[in-house]
């Protein structure tokens, strides 16, 4: 696959973020109605999708995917925690609150607005689903050593993510697959949540853009050079790297290889900055992660993966 060919299946999500900043700014979709979007496609956009990429998915009856694929995905974020917490201070920050805002922003990347598009050009719609089991290791670190470094870890934080709609959709649907078979979505369910599966991506890439702009004041902050250049070098470089050379030489499938791969290059994940505001973090810090990656990742995510998937292959 070439940097043009992927270079031309990004831009478009990637402008459905600049489209939803833009509604932000000038006032759009400021306040309730983002909320109201924003809950709309957590709790009902996001379980559609996954029932739609998990049912029926030959692929996920492999029980050592269904377990090396979380593992992985756990182990892709913790790796991106420590190492950014680790590191922190050589790029400027300082403090407790900004520290961990740093390495929980940096950590976690974006693993489904934009992964999951580009999965399914280059993989195909069943490698969507493999993916989004994937996504189930994202959301255990994420809730549990993430939301840790931001508040301290108890066991509130386990409970939020047993209460997660897009996980619970992930685990019923795999129950579904195991116990009755690929076969078991008729096709007029599939042509009936089809336009619901092809709005959820936009719709989200949508209101994170416009998350990220509410916090545009934030972009400004002093000394903040060097916490962009420090995010740029870890989230789009240090870190996919550690992850993909990690997978090299694990015995898991091509597929999963591959899906780390796409995953290793996403930026840092944009809703991070409600989470990180949510639990009165350092937000100046978190927007200039999240911007600053996402900006750059224009033009890293084709070059990281055709360069991954020549190496993996």
């Amino acid at each position: 696959m070439t940097y043009s060919g992927i270079f031309a299946v990004l831009l478009p999500y990637m402008a459905f973020a600049f489209l939803g900043g833009a509604a932000n700014r000038i006032g759009l979709t400021r306040g309730k109605p983002e909320k109201i979007i924003l809950k709309i496609y957590i709790n009902f956009l996001v379980p559609v999708l996954i029932v739609n990429y998990v049912v029926g998915n030959e692929v996920l009856n492999d029980i050592g995917n269904v377990i090396s694929a979380p593992l992985l995905g756990f182990y892709g974020i913790v790796i991106g925690y420590i190492v950014s917490m680790l590191t922190a201070k050589y790029f400027g920050v300082e403090g407790r609150d900004s520290k961990a805002s740093f390495a929980f922003t940096v950590g976690i990347y974006n693993y489904g607005f934009i992964s999951i598009p580009l999965t399914e050009f280059l993989l195909g719609k069943s490698a969507v689903g493999l993916l989004l089991v994937h996504n189930i290791g994202i959301d255990t670190a994420y809730w549990s050593v993430g939301i840790g470094m931001l508040t301290g870890f108890s066991i509130k934080n386990m409970k939020a993510l047993l209460k997660n709609p897009p996980l619970i959709a992930i685990f019923a649907s795999l129950a579904v697959n195991f116990i009755f078979g690929a076969s078991v979505m008729p096709a007029w369910l599939k042509t009936a949540i089809h336009p619901i599966v092809v709005s959820a991506i936009p719709i989200g890439i949508f209101v994170s853009g416009a998350t990220l702009a509410e916090t545009a004041s934030a972009l400004v902050k002093k000394g903040g050079w060097k916490v962009s250049l420090g995010a740029v070098l870890l989230r789009m470089f240090i870190i996919p790297a550690l992850m993909v050379s990690t997978v090299m030489i694990l015995p898991v499938s091509q597929e999963l290889k591959m899906i780390t791969a796409v995953q290793a290059s996403m930026p840092a994940g944009m809703l991070s900055i409600v989470i990180v505001k949510y639990f009165g973090g350092d937000v100046e810090t978190a927007a200039q992660t999240i911007f600053t990656t996402t900006l750059v990742s224009v033009v890293t995510i084709p070059l990281w993966i055709a360069f991954f998937m020549k190496l993996l292959a």
